[in-house]
């Protein structure tokens, strides 16, 4: 029994050791797709808003109303979320844009100087939407989305789950071994008790 213990402590602790990484290796994955889903989800509004107004978009295009494209790109820049707004005619051609309307080159890394994004670009995605008749392009619809801000505070309560998690974690592997010394010790003493109480054969007569 006592050639075999050491073994059996090995294989305990390699066995811990492992469900403890398993553990970890979960977290982690959960976390990493935590953070997938909250920029899936700002993507996803972001989408949605520019589809609904290309559909506006379109009819004032082909109603040829300037004044309803430039209250449009007002009313989307409006949003918290949006930085600007730029509709082009089928050229590329810009026919209306919000006040705050920035360059490309302000925001993407576009031409030679530009070789990362731009300090004004970073935390910010651009969403463009072709407007189409039929086959025939009439224009395009750009916002700057402020996915950054717009995910800010989802991303705090995120990161304050996540510490609670790799605090539980901890907590969780602490008590384990805990448990696993009492358990030790408990089972030594018992071990001990036995030795010192088993009796002693009365020596055998000649």
């Amino acid at each position: 029994m006592q050639r075999h213990l050491p073994i059996k402590r090995v294989l305990s602790l390699g066995a811990g050791i492992l469900l403890g990484c398993w553990v970890l290796g979960v977290l982690i994955h959960m976390q990493g797709e935590s953070q997938a889903a909250l920029h899936s989800e700002a993507r996803n509004r972001a989408q949605a808003l520019v589809a609904y107004a290309a559909r506006d978009m379109k009819r004032w295009l082909k109603e040829d109303k300037t004044g309803e494209l430039e209250r449009l790109a007002r009313d989307l820049a409006a949003e918290p979320e949006i930085l600007d707004v730029t509709l082009y005619d089928a050229r590329g051609i810009p026919l209306a844009q919000s006040e705050q309307a920035m360059p490309l080159e302000s925001l993407l890394p576009i031409g030679s100087d530009n070789k990362s994004v731009p300090e004004q670009g970073k935390g910010r995605t651009q969403y463009v939407q072709e407007i189409l008749d039929g086959d025939q392009t009439l224009g395009y619809l750009r916002i700057t989305l402020e996915e950054q801000q717009l995910l800010a505070d989802k991303d705090i309560r995120l990161k304050v789950t996540q510490e609670k998690q790799r605090l539980m974690l901890l907590v969780a592997l602490l008590a384990g071994l805990l448990l696993s010394y009492g358990v030790r010790r408990n089972y030594m003493r018992v071990r001990k008790h036995k030795k010192k109480s088993k009796p002693v054969d009365p020596p055998q007569g000649e």
